[in-house]
């Protein structure tokens, strides 16, 4: 039965989003808010703040927001955050909905490659691995693939936009890399072919998408995707649904009040644990769950305590050599899940 092995509370506000690094075989937690960037060391449950420069002139700044920074930005704002290790340096990219994305060296805060001030702000960053490199990816104006190893090259078009796009996934299909988006505006995926730099195909999804992934299932690559209080699976050569799972009620013990509300998925993450492939979904009610999606079914959840509010963000990671779960909330809390524990 997952159990809960680490609470911290974090120490500047409400964390949107987060990605997960290993550096020197030690996990860190990459994060921001309206303060600048953050590490946390589960560890040793340790939080560091960084100061992140502006990625702009004070004038185009203005031009943006409206607004010129203040002493009391403490640097660029990151509700949504991406990260990489490159040359055993933490990059980090991110921006918000009114700024742009950037990069930055997290160790001292500079700038290494951002977008035009006329992109508008940003929605949905991704890390991914195309062809065993890492990429960044961003949903401003026009969504952008950024190559993190290399500043003097231009980031790649890709399919959608801040508003459009609910979820990113990356990986191999019929031996191509490939990208996949999930389109919250008419509720459909979209596979992007890396190499023909093209939109390969693109077939609806019955749930409207909260969030996206891909996992590996007999031997092929299968998209799921979460919304409402469904995980979904679907096969993208053919655009067919083969599961749509809805949340066993009895399991999670709903009661009378809970069932009038829609409680929906938020955010996903995929994942191995025990050599099989899961997803750990938050809720807005504060709910994780475990999904085996070998079973094609609930496996656990809600897990206890949970989060009070909304779960902005779910990564599946491996920590001291055990597989888990970590979540961030609007209650201001880094949760740890251990999801292999009996």
């Amino acid at each position: 039965m997952t159990t809960l092995v680490l609470s911290s509370q974090i120490p500047s506000g409400v964390i949107d989003d987060f990605d997960l690094v290993t550096v020197d075989g030690r996990l860190l937690l990459c994060a921001g808010d309206g303060s600048g960037g953050y590490t946390w060391e589960p560890s040793e449950d340790r939080w560091t703040e960084y100061r992140l420069d502006l990625p702009y002139r004070p004038a185009d700044f203005r031009a943006m927001v409206g607004h010129l920074p203040t002493e009391d930005d403490h640097g660029y704002r990151l509700y949504s955050v991406c990260a990489a290790v490159v040359d055993g340096r933490i990059v980090v990219g991110g921006g918000n909905y009114e700024e742009p994305f950037a990069q930055w060296d997290l160790a001292d805060g500079a700038v290494r490659v951002h977008a035009r001030p006329d992109d508008g702000g940003t929605g949905k960053t991704k890390a991914v691995w195309l062809n065993g490199r890492p990429f960044f990816i961003s949903c401003g104006a026009y969504t952008y693939l950024w190559d993190v190893e290399r500043t003097d090259t231009e980031p790649v078009r890709l399919y959608g936009d801040r508003d459009t796009v609910a979820g990113i996934a990356a990986g191999t299909l019929n031996g191509r890399p490939v990208v996949i988006f999930g389109d919250c505006a008419d509720d459909r995926v979209v596979v992007w072919d890396v190499d023909t730099r093209s939109v390969f195909r693109e077939f609806p999804c019955p749930v409207p998408v909260a969030d996206l992934g891909l996992a590996m299932l007999d031997g092929r690559t299968r998209v799921v995707a979460a919304g409402e209080n469904r995980v979904v699976l679907g096969d993208p050569d053919t655009g067919a649904w083969e599961w749509e799972g809805p949340i066993d009620q009895d399991s999670i013990e709903l009661d009378e009040e809970e069932e009038e509300t829609e409680n929906s998925i938020s955010c996903m993450d995929i994942g191995i644990v025990g050599g099989r492939p899961v997803a750990v979904t938050g809720s807005e009610d504060g709910r994780v769950c475990v999904w085996s999606l070998e079973e094609r079914r609930l496996v656990q959840g809600p897990f206890t305590p949970e989060h009070e509010g909304e779960v902005n963000a779910v990564r599946i990671a491996d920590l001291d050599g055990r597989t888990v779960a970590v979540t961030a909330g609007e209650d201001r809390r880094v949760l740890v899940w251990d999801l292999e524990r009996n």
